[in-house]
């Protein structure tokens, strides 16, 4: 894994390269034009990257990166400097100095928090990071990340998105210490870098990481399909990396035991890295082609490609020696160069320092004003306390009403089965007498047809016309057998569809919206709820004759979706709620009042709408916005929840439906024949009236979309 280390930090530094605009001329030229410090600064910055990158020059990289640091010096605004160690710091890393790598990044990570300058910290604790790691120190390199990861909002490094290599790092470390899951996170993330970032080959990056991933849990084919786009776009972008994702493809074969296809990838690999004077990916190809050729018996070839990769291995090393010459030469020069600073800085300092005492009274205001900030926080802390304590209580006795709520939304359903219960019974008893009152009927014609058979014998010497009459009766016996057996059957039917609605009704909803006719759903229900009162509530006077029952159902209303359980609770609930307003007026009022309650239909362009209207008392205004409300009510206590309301509201928002009311407040009475007495939900307490206008009443309006 190490040396998909060293592969991935070279690939990020070419990447970066590649994606410099302009040519090597372009780039001396704006050096000589340039006229300001910061332009040179940054020009020579892009040099030395180019150079490392770009022309595989490591000589003039130093050259370059060091004019960077020189010129650096001079500026009173240390954010060049640091970042002029962030760069070199780089260099080093990807000629594998780690030592100075590690060195120098540390001596710009230690100038960044003297300064308080943020900018480039996270390239700093990126370089540390790979240090760290190359040299097996796990934990520090993951702190190091961490940090890096910390400072990425304040990083305006304008030469690489850091965030996507950081992450990156952080997924690889954890995928070398056997944590593919964590690995699997950060690679995600970069990801979703790669598709917003700044990088010409972010994607080859995050496409990188992922044929790592899938390698080592041995998911060759996900590997082998992602390398392959990656060698695709190589091809197309003229990417300098195409050499390391042949690696990475021979290795993936390597590991399927395709030896074949592994050489053939080797081979592309290493001749990618000559011409681009790559010695490491040079080296890399050629101990893998050593491997396989080993592996297929083919010994001359591996022993020829085993020399080169040690040639190419001592190279390596004597390029690593004559570099830490190198850097022990620049170890005394940055000495020397940061003790001239730090004089130029304390003789800056000194200047300053007589200026510095004329805001000595403007600071003194200051302190004043952010103590008086201090306090009004510490007061604003307090009262901040007391709210969350509050909130906490009421979060408690929010629970607590909640479930009481439940409880009284199960009561409530309750007393509702009881009231359809009621009225089913009653229902269910007039098909019942009509089974009952046939089947007597029957069994009596049965006999009578069987005396008539018996008595066949006897008139077989009568006339024809004798036995035309008998045949005549027997006829009309079976004729009424067969119509009574229809009613039988009818009423037996009309029995068990009654009962099935009980038990649909009585059954907890599924939620499951079928096809309903809304008119035969609403027709039940008023049926229902009429005789479950009768049953229910003794000296209910609201008979069809005396009362007035009335059903104005649309013919031409479409079926709709609704879940038949739930909306005929809110039928149930409405008409109730009609029949007590009714019932109760009439105790109130004079005799001349006629109590009046119509449930009606109608199709409105692409809705419908059912209506339950009532003659009442109405609903007074100071408690009209209110009636929908959870637990209001204004019967006595123990007749009513006052959850009735608030339950149809929400199950006919359930079905995307509205629900109005309209109603009127009934006049005071010159007279009234009683007093007290219970109040509906809704209608009013002791509101009675001779209604002799008509217009007092209460309305509700359902609307449900056709579609």
């Amino acid at each position: 894994m190490k040396l998909f280390v060293l592969i991935i930090t070279i690939f990020l530094g070419r990447s970066i390269a590649f994606a410099q605009d302009g040519t090597i001329e372009r780039l001396k030229q704006k050096l000589i034009t340039s006229t300001t410090d910061s332009s040179k600064s940054s020009t020579l910055d892009s040099l030395s990257m180019y150079y490392l990158f770009f022309s595989n020059q490591p000589d003039s990289t130093y050259h370059y990166a060091n004019e960077s640091i020189n010129l650096a010096y001079k500026f009173s605004d240390k954010k060049f400097l640091i970042l002029a160690y962030a760069r070199m710091g780089f260099y080093y890393i990807n000629t594998t100095q780690f030592k100075a790598a590690l060195d120098i990044s540390l001596k710009g990570i230690s100038l960044s928090e003297e300064y308080h300058i943020p900018d480039y910290l996270s390239a700093l604790y990126y370089n540390t990071a790979w240090v760290y790691y190359n040299l097996n120190d796990i934990k520090e390199a993951m702190l190091n990340a961490k940090k890096g990861i910390g400072s990425l909002k304040d990083d305006r490094d304008s030469f690489y998105d850091q965030a996507l290599h950081i992450n990156g790092i952080i997924g690889n470390i954890l995928l070398d210490t056997g944590k593919p899951d964590s690995a699997f996170f950060y690679f995600t993330i970069v990801d979703s870098m790669a598709s917003v970032s700044r990088e010409k080959a972010a994607k080859d990056i995050a496409d990188w990481y992922w044929s790592m991933y899938y390698m080592q849990r041995e998911s060759y084919k996900i590997a082998d399909s992602i390398l392959s786009v990656g060698i695709i776009n190589c091809q197309k972008n003229g990417d300098f990396l195409l050499n390391f994702f042949f690696i990475f493809s021979a290795q993936s074969n390597i590991g399927q035991g395709k030896i074949e296809k592994a050489i053939d990838n080797a081979r592309s690999a290493f001749h990618l890295s000559l011409p681009l004077n790559d010695p490491a990916g040079a080296r890399i190809s050629a101990s893998l082609l050593t491997y396989c050729f080993e592996q297929s018996g083919k010994r001359d070839s591996a022993y020829h490609y085993l020399k080169i990769s040690d040639s190419l291995r001592a190279a390596i090393s004597r390029n690593s020696n004559a570099n830490e010459i190198q850097q022990i030469r620049f170890d005394q020069q940055l000495g020397q160069k940061e003790k001239e600073a730090t004089q130029i800085l304390m003789e800056q300092k000194n200047r300053n320092r007589i200026t510095l005492y004329v805001f000595i009274t403007a600071l003194l205001f200051f302190f004043i004003i952010a103590g008086i900030q201090w306090r009004n926080n510490r007061h604003r802390k307090k009262a901040n306390i007391l709210l969350q304590e509050q909130k906490n209580k009421a979060e408690s006795t929010l629970t607590e009403l909640k479930a009481t709520q439940s409880q009284l939304i199960q009561s409530e359903k309750m007393a509702s089965l009881g009231e359809l219960t009621a009225g089913i019974a009653h229902e269910i008893q007039n098909p019942l007498n009509f089974v009952n009152n046939f089947s007597e009927v029957n069994t009596e014609l049965i006999k009578e047809l069987s005396e008539i058979r018996s008595q066949e014998e006897e008139v077989r010497d009568e006339e024809l016309g004798g036995r035309r009459k008998r045949r005549e009766e027997e006829d009309a016996i079976i004729s009424d057998l067969k119509s009574n057996s229809e009613k039988i059957n009818h009423h037996g039917q009309r029995a068990s569809s009654i009962v099935k609605g009980m038990l649909e009704h009585s059954r907890a909803s599924t939620g499951l919206k079928v096809l309903t006719d809304i008119n035969a759903l609403a027709d039940e229900y008023l049926r229902l709820s009429y005789h479950g009162l009768r049953a229910k509530e003794k000296g209910f006077n609201a008979v069809p004759i005396a009362i007035g029952i009335k059903t104005d159902f649309d013919p031409d209303l479409p079926k709709i979706e609704v879940v038949p359980q739930d909306f005929g609770r809110v039928l149930l609930n409405l008409i109730n709620n009609a029949f007590q307003a009714v019932d109760e007026k009439a105790r109130k009022v004079s005799i001349d009042f006629k109590p009046l309650v119509t449930v009606s239909t109608k199709l409105v362009a692409d809705h419908i709408e059912i209506i339950v209207r009532d003659n009442g008392s109405g609903i007074p205004d100071s408690i009209k916005d209110k009636i929908f409300q959870p637990f209001f009510t204004t019967k006595p206590t123990g007749q009513g929840t006052g959850l009735g309301l608030s339950l149809a509201y929400d199950i006919i928002k359930a079905h995307s439906g509205e629900i109005k009311v309209d109603t009127k407040e009934a006049r005071p009475p010159a007279r009234s024949d009683h007093s007290g007495g219970d109040d509906p939900v809704g209608r009013g307490e002791g509101l009675p009236d001779s209604n002799r206008d008509g217009q007092a009443g209460t309305e509700f309006i359902i609307q449900l979309r056709t579609n």
